[in-house]
């Protein structure tokens, strides 16, 4: 068998590969850009409005970016959004952010004011006894009484005249006008150290011709005085009696106002929500009219029993004055406090007798 000669192979042809057309790889390159451009953006927002602070390059990236986003750069909405003030300052002022402003302010502080006074410390006792002999004189009226009044009207009402005298005389004998303040001081801790001759003056009820008669006088010496008023009739402007403004005015002078009760009525006899109302309510109004805390009680009429007495002490008071007549004054004793009444009918020698010895 004749052996068969393989046919020779044909050369392999190299073909040129194919070549995508134009428009494909232009439309490749504008996907990849588009694709570039937007992570561009999102970089660029990310970096514009990142909280935590202001930075030099907030606002040119806020810029760009809406310079990128924007199909028309020059049209209103644009214009708007690049002149519109950056978002922090715009969340600082919505309600959730001024809430979260307010709450350092505390309850306590809402509820309770600081008040505008600094009250006086009260001065702890110590574990001496003391006792002083200083006389507390007790006024009412300081005016002449009119010609149809009562005994008791007559009995209460100092003119102005003798009450000049009897200031004058005070002064011509050397006492030290003090104040109720001055008194508890002494005798709970011994300081300060009072005065050779001491006295306290005291006037009850608050009537109107304490501020336009005794306050002249009293200035005039440079005396205190203590007042003792009755708040809801100040409250309502009853005639007769001293207004808040004239009140203010005195205790502007350095005078005290203290507290008498809402009425002139005896504490004596009543109950804890009765005297709480009277004693809480008294002190409160004087607080809220003058700016201090009164600390002192002339008990109306002199009628007052243990429960009062118990009372005042827990509502904040420190002492009281009684109508009893004595020079003698205790530390044991700082809600029972002895006064001198002092008549319209005395003359000068009789009042100089009483407060040189006592009644």
């Amino acid at each position: 068998m004749s052996k068969h000669t393989p046919a020779p192979k044909k050369p392999r042809i190299k073909r040129p590969q194919h070549t995508a057309p134009i428009w494909q790889r232009l439309g490749l390159m504008a996907g990849i850009a588009s694709l570039g451009l937007v992570f561009v953006c999102l970089v660029l927002a990310l970096m514009a409005f990142m909280p935590g602070g202001e930075s030099p390059i907030r606002e040119p990236l806020k810029n760009v970016l809406a310079a990128l986003v924007s199909p028309t750069p020059t049209s209103t909405p644009t214009s708007t959004a690049t002149s519109t003030p950056f978002p922090t300052t715009t969340l600082t002022s919505t309600p959730e952010e001024t809430a979260t402003l307010d709450l350092p302010a505390t309850p306590t502080e809402t509820l309770t004011p600081t008040p505008d006074y600094t009250p006086t410390p009260f001065p702890t006792p110590d574990s001496r006894d003391r006792e002083f002999y200083v006389p507390i004189l007790m006024y009412h009226y300081i005016s002449v009484p009119p010609d149809d009044s009562d005994i008791y009207r007559q009995d209460l009402s100092v003119t102005p005249d003798a009450f000049r005298q009897q200031m004058q005389w005070l002064k011509d004998n050397d006492y030290t006008v003090i104040t109720l303040y001055d008194l508890i001081y002494a005798l709970n801790i011994g300081w300060p150290s009072l005065p050779d001759k001491p006295i306290v003056l005291t006037f009850d009820d608050g009537y109107a011709d304490n501020y336009e008669n005794a306050f002249p006088i009293l200035k005039e010496f440079g005396f205190v005085g203590t007042f003792f008023i009755l708040t809801d009739v100040t409250d309502r402007e009853q005639p007769g009696y001293m207004t808040w403004a004239m009140l203010d005015e005195m205790h502007q002078a350095g005078m005290d106002i203290e507290v008498h009760g809402r009425e002139h009525v005896e504490m004596d006899g009543r109950d804890e929500p009765w005297l709480v109302y009277h004693l809480r309510g008294s002190s409160e109004t004087i607080a809220a009219n003058l700016g201090y805390q009164p600390r002192f009680l002339a008990y109306p009429a002199g009628q007052y029993d243990d429960l009062t007495i118990q009372i005042a002490q827990s509502e904040g008071y420190w002492g009281a004055v009684t109508i009893q007549q004595s020079l003698l004054q205790q530390k044991s004793d700082p809600y029972e406090l002895k006064r001198l009444r002092i008549r319209g009918a005395w003359a000068l020698d009789t009042f100089a007798a009483v407060v040189s010895e006592g009644p």
